[in-house]
């Protein structure tokens, strides 16, 4: 570790400057200066870039290199090993006084005033008496902006330090990913953990089936009920023994809450809640409640989540005092979703509502007239609307549309192609997914894309490749690549025209992120046609993405492409992650 660094930096003004084979001096010389003089110089480096020789070291050696005039050796090695040697000029701080870094602070970089950093053009502020501000008179908001950086592991060292870091770094912003250790799934360790003044920055809380080899019951539950959660699951787990209060508390003193049913790996189902607790969250979520967003979801397989025993009122009231609400397979009667799009028209936060895999039959489609106005987000994932359900529904969105998300499963080539491009091409994110959407209808669509007419960024055509197998290539490879992301069955949803003339596209330049495959990234070699496209085209348009996802078992892609696109690393481009 370095107490002190300082860069030496020997700068010239041509910039064609190569190195001979004198550079074997300028090794020795290095060699010497570190074996000899024990001098142990980190790196010795030319910068491709700036065309300057640069020499990091810690204090100390420097100031033996110093005593010994080795950069005045290496200076003239320089000078006569490099073409117009003579005009290099060697940059070295000197201390104007002796300062020996106080080892008790954690702040001795020296800067050096000579090479022009932004920071050094005007280091009011930054500098005090020639030294670096110490990190405790750093702004808060600056330090937690530092904190914010910080693996969860760091940060549980960070808050020991000092108080004033322990205020700092106790904002519930920067434990966002903390989760309950895996250690307080046996008893004592839970009892113990709680104990400590860590567990209060628990943000996220799964309470699954088979999580604990013990059963809470009230004394273990009201070490939770003081937690301030962003995220709190509850999957299958048996809190028979907690009064219906404490889990109604829990669940509405967090922000985002999924309650969940599901096949135990005993294959025994039960109702880890039961109708008195539900009962109770709901009419705490309809009065007092943190919570912003809600699931309720039904993966049993079996019957759907039945609520029909919560009185109307109640559900209504609860709902509607959320922001996201998301009823997965849920059994509701007609009465209960009349009071809930009753009360919604008139006063409701819900802005995102997912009704998923839920009986069209129960839900007039007319009572989202009232309501649709106010929604930013909209998925029917898993409910196929009835031909007539989806034309109502189209034609309401067609008079007043502010959403920004859609998710619809239906047969959209029986509605007109006017009314279905007008209103999704009004939606920043469509996803289509198993839908049926006809050839014309996803033309109309591209074209409006390709205008600039349309607010669509993201598009998802999974399980929809009928209809785009037949899209001129042309029109669907530049409105595709006017899109922020789009998502589609990768392995036989595009023609061989199309694959390569999307490419093509795309090497020219892409507004396209990522591509994807429902919902996650799509391996580009799982596309049937991509051997088809040109090595070097493909590598272009690859590191014009954000992010790509590549496999090598089962590919699609030839060796040559493989090449070409790993060879085009370190060149400039818009691709992080692969």
């Amino acid at each position: 570790k370095l107490n002190n660094c300082l860069i030496h930096f020997y700068k010239r003004s041509n910039k064609s400057m190569e190195m001979n084979s004198n550079i074997e001096e300028l090794r020795v010389q290095a060699r010497a200066v570190i074996e000899t003089k024990q001098t142990p110089f980190m790196c010795m480096y030319l910068d491709q870039k700036t065309k300057s020789v640069c020499v990091m070291a810690d204090s100390e050696s420097i100031k033996k290199v110093r005593k010994s005039n080795t950069l005045n050796e290496i200076e003239q090695i320089l000078k006569t090993t490099f073409e117009e040697g003579k005009k290099l000029i060697l940059y070295d701080q000197k201390f104007e006084s002796e300062w020996s870094c106080p080892k008790s602070l954690n702040s001795c970089l020296v800067p050096m005033h000579k090479f022009e950093l932004p920071r050094e053009k005007d280091p009011q502020g930054w500098l005090k008496d020639g030294h670096p501000t110490p990190i405790n008179t750093l702004p808060t908001e600056i330090l937690q902006r530092i904190f914010s950086r910080l693996e969860i592991r760091d940060l549980k060292n960070v808050i020991r330090v000092s108080k004033h870091w322990n205020a700092v770094g106790n904002k519930p912003a920067l434990w966002k990913s903390f989760d309950l250790p895996a250690k307080c799934r046996e008893k004592d360790n839970f009892v113990k953990f709680f104990q400590s003044s860590l567990s209060s920055n628990i943000q996220n809380l799964p309470l699954y089936y088979g999580n604990f080899v013990f059963q809470f019951d009230d004394l273990l539950f009201e070490s939770l009920l003081h937690l301030e959660l962003s995220y709190l699951d509850l999957g299958n787990i048996d809190l028979s023994k907690v009064s219906d209060e404490y889990v109604a508390k829990l669940v509405n003193n967090c922000k985002e809450c999924v309650i969940e049913e599901y096949d135990s790996d005993n294959g025994n189902n039960f109702n880890s809640l039961g109708q008195n607790k539900l009962k109770s969250i709901f009419s705490e979520m309809g009065s007092k409640t943190r919570l912003k967003s809600f699931t309720l979801s039904n993966r049993t397989g079996a019957d759907k989540f039945d609520l029909s025993f919560v009185p109307f009122s109640i559900l209504a009231r609860a709902f509607n005092n959320l922001e996201s609400l998301t009823l997965e397979a849920v059994n509701l009667e007609t009465s209960q979703w009349k009071a809930i799009f009753d009360t919604m028209s008139v006063h409701s936060k819900v802005k995102h509502l997912c009704l998923e895999f839920f009986d069209p039959e129960t839900v007039d489609v007319n009572m989202f007239d009232s309501v649709l106005s106010n929604l930013i987000g909209l998925s029917f994932c898993g409910t196929i609307l009835k031909d007539e359900q989806l034309r109502h529904l189209l034609e309401s969105l067609d008079k007043s549309c502010n959403l920004k998300t859609i998710r619809l499963e239906g047969d959209l080539t029986k509605i007109s192609t006017k009314l279905v491009t007008r209103v999704l091409n009004q939606i920043e994110d469509v996803n289509l997914s198993y839908s049926q959407i006809g050839t014309d209808q996803l033309t109309e669509i591209f074209k409006l894309i390709i205008k600039g007419a349309s607010k669509i960024k993201c598009l998802t055509l999974f399980e929809a490749e009928e209809g785009v197998k037949d899209v001129d290539p042309k029109v669907l490879a530049t409105a595709v690549n006017k899109l922020e992301s789009f998502s589609f069955s990768g392995a036989s949803d595009l023609s061989e025209d199309q694959t390569v003339e999307m490419f093509k596209e795309m090497s020219k330049g892409t507004n396209l992120k990522y591509l994807a495959e429902h919902g996650v990234g799509l391996a580009v070699n799982r596309m049937e046609h991509i051997g088809a496209v040109d090595p070097e085209t493909l590598a272009r348009a690859v590191h014009n993405l954000d992010a790509v996802w590549l496999d090598f078992e089962d590919s699609n892609l030839t060796s040559p492409q493989y090449s070409a696109i790993l060879k085009r690393f370190g060149v400039l481009g818009k691709l992080q992650i692969i």
